[in-house]
């Protein structure tokens, strides 16, 4: 299209983003300059013109986005490309459908009340609102916890609120996050009403990516990932957020995908294929924005809306000038917009108010171009309300069982198709039937056994005779599906395996093929060879074989049990420790002159010291550090104290770890098994294993291709007395085995029975392998798709989860004690005796040195002769007392004490040369015996001569 003195045109257009939208902004700008570099190849006289009328602004402020708007048409646009918010949305409605603007939104807002007539507002954001809903319904939520954190979010919900005022939901509890950066609050909040309920749902619709993203970091911290939990996320661009802490914890998250790149039907092309060749999130314009750094790697979706905005500008313009080279001739003069009355731009001040000439002509034009341009987010069409239709949202979930993975499509036109069976509620109702189905199935706890009648009870009938998870099951199915069912037990008591070559088989087996049962519900595996016979649906229970034997006793613990905490090796460097400190202490304290120190005392000489460190005051030390005692004694030298914090850091941290490990050490009690493995097994000498002899397990050995399991198969075949008709009598042999019997069984079984009375049983090698059981029908059977999807559906729901926490750990008879006083682990006597051992010894030792001790000190000092205590002093033999009192004939009075150290401490009276000396200090009160001489006497006859004996 060119102007009349052929300039080339470059026609103005217009936007306005949010100051906080940098990725949009990018995605315009990539665009525009894309749209500059195609035009000169395509039409070099038709470019856009963005240079003055680019605005950001803050979106939710309707002052700044009425000004942008006014001064954005004062300039002359044919069109603007902006945002909005909820608290923007009515000065943008008044705005453009007073001057009959078109107005092009990639925001996110919900349905409003619609005036087509009025409305120059083009969504390109699709409403997901429907979406929502059907996907809620088709989940069977009954109770819905609605989290948002916007007016977009709250008036979204009015809108949900009122469509399914009728539906399957019974009520909705509303929470709205006032800060998204910390939401615990307000999630407890969310999380208390339905608190006991074992399922919870929760619709979480927020303003923006960012939000979902802060939200999803926060869940887990106050434990809302777990099982029960489900999740369905507003956004529309679900694999783009960080599910990783949703992937185990055993909740179910599901969210909606635009920008499907697994999407089996990709719009159609242009005209001409050139500009968005099949308008596909793996295409070239996608690629450009993600390797010229414009947005992140993974589209973000607000990009891939930015960018359509302007191809469906930029086809309704093309389609204009196509159609009419001179329609903006008298319009469109030097690159200014002129409208009526050759008013220059359309401003808002003119009254009345004059529209935009060509702004309904080009509304019209986008919203039914032809052919329908192709964008990265679908097939650019609109309804009359200026809203997109004809495209497709992919629903994606994740589960425990599954990672994130497609279950179906949304269309405006056919709500949610599930990719399982094409049909939106997962179940053909042509296929349900209200017959009663016969269940054939086989007694084994806790799939299927009788109840126990007490006296008085009336007999129980049909069904009311069984309980068990398979009754549970079935009931469940049969909700689902619309049938009736009555059980029958098998009647040969076999699970089914093939006689002949002819096609015969036996058990459950057999009587689904012969048309004796219609399903087979019970502990029946998935294999290769019965799958040829009958059908069977996807797994509700993984198993696989593993080995029961009997519970080997509790290890009896040991004298010296104490010790186990610490490795031989510990206590030898610990010991070997001990000994290099004390000597190096010892020796560091005789090279110190800071550890002598001068002796005092009467009569001692001038420069005598003496040491504290002795050899046995250094062992001493550090006995008394180790015992976390201490000692009298402590080092004064640096090199000393060294020693010593080092030595007190040492025995830290070896006291600490020997306190944590001590109490596991002691009140654990351990068993040792004979066997860990498949292989332990097979070389164990005196244990011999079996299995059941019609059921799968058997056939698997025997057609293993491991060579350990095919030799197992082998034995067991060649020793057809190891081999058992029921689970039953299998498990009674492991019991009455005094553990010389493996019995080789599916792992529900031997997990259900373990947790059972007289709890003698344990599995030992994991799982020998991994299948499944699964729900068998008749071959053909019109029960067996339904079947088939409403066992997937109770896998999402955790219905099968609960069932197994209910017959396998809530009635288990072997579990936990708590409450239970004996339950309560304590020390006995044989796990501490060692340690009284060691008090009795060292007692025992103590005593024994002591009375040696003493007896060798007795020894020593002994005299020869004997000594007489009277009324006046100690007489020596042949010593005289006169009837004065006085000693005769002696030259000197050795000593008035018995030891040494009191001839030592106490000066007392003797005689030399005829003098005589006193005492000069008084007697101790225990020796009054030994003193009180005041005189002596010379060549005085005695009168009495006293000896001992």
């Amino acid at each position: 299209a060119v102007s009349g003195n052929g300039n080339s045109w470059g026609i103005p257009i217009g936007a306005i983003f949010d100051s906080k939208d940098v990725i949009s902004q990018r995605a315009f700008k990539f665009a525009l300059t894309r749209h500059q570099q195609e035009s000169w190849r395509r039409d070099p006289y038709f470019r856009f013109n963005a240079s003055n009328t680019v605005d950001i602004i803050n979106i939710e402020d309707n002052f700044q986005l009425a000004s942008a708007i006014c001064r954005q048409m004062s300039h002359g646009v044919f069109a603007i490309l902006g945002q909005k918010s909820v608290l923007s949305a009515d000065i943008v409605q008044s705005l453009t459908s007073t001057f009959q603007m078109p107005y092009i939104t990639p925001s996110l807002t919900p349905s409003s009340p619609r005036i087509s007539d009025s409305s120059f507002e083009l969504h390109m954001r699709p409403d997901h609102t429907k979406a929502l809903i059907d996907i809620i319904e088709y989940l069977g939520w009954k109770h819905v916890h609605f989290l948002y954190d916007s007016d977009e979010g709250l008036q979204r919900f009015q809108h949900i609120h009122k469509m399914m005022r009728n539906g399957t939901v019974q009520w909705f509890s509303v929470v709205r996050f006032t800060d998204v950066n910390d939401i615990h609050d307000e999630l407890r909040l969310a999380d208390l009403p339905d608190k006991k309920s074992l399922t919870k749902a929760f619709v979480v619709d927020l303003s923006s990516e960012e939000a979902y993203r802060k939200v999803l970091k926060q869940i887990p911290e106050v434990g809302m990932n777990k099982f029960g939990y489900n999740y369905l996320f507003g956004t529309l661009d679900f694999k783009s957020l960080n599910l990783s802490r949703y992937r185990h914890g055993g909740v179910k998250v599901t969210g909606f995908q635009l920008l499907d790149e697994e999407e089996d039907h990709p719009p159609p092309e242009d005209d001409d294929g050139q500009i968005y060749p099949k308008a596909r999130v793996q295409d070239e314009p996608a690629r450009q924005l993600r390797s010229q750094g414009f947005v992140p790697e993974k589209l973000p979706i607000k990009a891939a809306l930015t960018v359509d905005s302007l191809k469906l500008i930029e086809s309704a313009v093309s389609y204009l000038l196509n159609n009419d080279s001179e329609v903006f001739r008298h319009t469109f003069r030097r690159g200014e917009l002129y409208n009526f009355n050759k008013t220059k731009g359309v401003p808002c001040s003119t009254r009345p108010p004059r529209p935009w000439m060509f702004g309904r002509t080009l509304f019209d034009l986008m919203r039914e171009v032809e052919p329908v341009p192709a964008g990265l987010s679908g097939t650019l069409q609109f309804d009359q309300d200026g809203y997109r239709k004809d495209y497709s949202l992919g629903v994606y979930s994740m589960a425990l069982d599954h990672g994130l993975q497609k279950i179906g499509t949304w269309t405006p036109s056919n709500s949610f198709v599930s990719v399982n069976n094409g049909n939106h509620t997962g179940f053909d109702p042509d296929k349900s039937t209200n017959e009663t189905m016969i269940i054939t199935s086989i007694l084994s706890e806790p799939f299927l056994f009788r109840k126990k009648r007490k006296d008085g009870e009336p007999v129980l009938m049909g069904n009311d005779r069984f309980e068990g998870f398979a009754v549970d099951l079935a009931t469940k199915l049969a909700e689902y599906v619309s049938f009736n069912f009555e059980f029958r037990v098998v009647a040969d008591g076999n699970y089914g395996s093939k006689i002949d070559e002819n096609g015969t088989w036996n058990g459950m087996m057999g009587e689904l093929i012969d048309g004796t049962a219609d399903l087979a519900v019970a502990p029946l595996t998935i294999t290769a060879e019965r799958e040829r016979y009958v059908d069977f649906s996807k797994h509700f229970m993984e198993i696989g074989v593993t080995i029961m034997i009997k519970k080997p006793q509790s290890q009896r613990p040991g004298v010296f049990s104490f010790m186990e905490p610490l490795s031989v090796e510990v206590w030898m460097c610990i010991i070997v420790a001990y000994l290099t400190v004390s000597v190096g202490l010892f020796l560091v304290s005789r090279f110190s002159p800071v550890e002598w120190r001068r002796v005092k005392g009467e009569g001692i000489g001038i420069g005598q010291y003496e040491n504290d460190f002795s050899l046995f005051n250094s062992f001493w030390f550090s006995m008394g550090a180790l015992m976390f005692q201490g000692s009298d004694t402590c080092p004064r030298s640096i090199s000393g104290r060294i020693i010593g914090g080092a030595w007190w850091f040492f025995v830290l941290i070896i006291i600490s770890s020997y306190t944590a490990n001590l109490a596991a050490f002691l009140t654990i009690e351990r068993m040792v098994t004979p066997i860990e493995s498949a292989d332990d097994l097979v070389n164990h000498p005196t244990i011999k294993y079996g299995a059941v002899e019609s059921g799968s397990t058997l056939q698997f050995f025997v057609n293993s291709e491991i060579p350990v399991y095919r030799q197992m198969g082998e034995y067991m075949l060649a020793h057809p007395e190891v081999l058992v008709q029921t689970n039953e009598e299998g498990i009674k042999r492991v019991r009455d085995s005094k553990g010389k019997y493996a019995f080789l069984a599916e792992s529900a079984l031997v997990d259900y029975v373990n947790n059972r009375k007289p709890c003698e049983t344990t599995s030992v090698g994991g799982k020998l392998n991994n299948k499944g059981f699964g729900v068998a029908t008749k071959q053909n059977s019109p029960l067996r798709q339904s079947i088939n999807v409403a066992v997937l559906k109770l896998k999402e729901e955790g219905t099968l989860h609960t069932l197994h926490q209910t017959w396998w750990i809530r009635k288990g008879q072997c579990g936990g004690t708590s409450g239970n006083k004996k339950g309560k682990l304590s020390l006995t006597l044989s796990n501490v005796a060692g340690i009284f051992y060691i008090l009795i010894v060292g007692l025992v030792l103590a005593i024994i040195l002591g009375v040696t001790e003493f007896t060798c000190f007795r020894a020593k000092n002994k005299r020869d002769d004997t000594c007489t205590i009277t009324g006046t002093g100690c007489l020596k033999p042949n010593d005289v007392l006169t009837n004065d009192g006085y000693l005769k004939n002696t030259n000197t009075l050795t000593t008035l004490c018995t030891t040494p150290n009191e001839r030592e401490d106490w000066e007392v009276a003797q005689e030399f040369n005829g003098t005589q000396i006193h005492t000069q200090r008084p007697a101790p009160p225990s020796y009054d015996a030994c003193i009180g001489f005041e005189k002596f006497g010379t060549g005085a006859e005695p009168d009495t001569e006293v000896k001992f004996r």
